[in-house]
């Protein structure tokens, strides 16, 4: 069965970036040579499900080859070999990615938080990585926006790096 997970990385202090949208504290704290999980998430990767302003930042090196849906309403924004805008239901959305997988292949969500935020409330996200990047920046893009309801998670993985930054994965448990 395909699972949908999530990817992100947030400050300590719960943010995506910075105020002024500056993201360099993350790549800041990365060692040089460590994979961070990189490889493991791409051989498992079917298909990439990316919001906008995520896609704007990591530029044209989101998704490689790999079929990346770009949930946005600019059509001329998601360009490139095997990009797709998508503006529409992401319930829709998904269940149209899990059609064209490969066996054996999941769905990845880059998103910012509102995104995986909307997913979540969707009950479409099964795992959830969080890369806690062992720094404070006080105020910026909050990881999740305002959520109707709560959502449990039961820890698979807790992962620390000698840089600092942890790597938590976590199941959706389902009521």
């Amino acid at each position: 069965m395909t699972t949908v997970f999530a990817g992100v990385a947030a400050s300590l202090d719960g943010f995506l970036q910075s105020a002024s949208g500056d993201l360099s504290w993350i790549d800041d704290a990365m060692a040089p040579g460590e994979d961070y999980g990189f490889a493991a998430t791409e051989a498992r990767t079917g298909a990439y499900v990316i919001g906008a302003g995520t896609y704007r930042e990591m530029g044209r090196a989101a998704g490689g080859g790999v079929p990346t849906y770009v949930v946005t309403h600019d059509a001329a924004l998601a360009r490139g070999r095997n990009v797709r805008p998508y503006a529409g239901d992401l319930a829709r959305l998904i269940d149209t990615v899990r059609a064209e997988l490969d066996p054996g292949k999941d769905i990845c969500v880059f998103g910012g938080g509102q995104l995986v935020t909307q997913l979540l409330e969707l009950g479409l996200i099964d795992e959830l990585g969080l890369a806690i990047v062992p720094v404070v920046l006080g105020s910026g893009v909050p990881f999740f926006g305002a959520m109707g309801s709560s959502t449990k998670l039961e820890l698979m993985e807790c992962r620390p790096f000698p840089s600092g930054i942890v790597l938590l994965n976590y199941r959706v448990v389902r009521p």
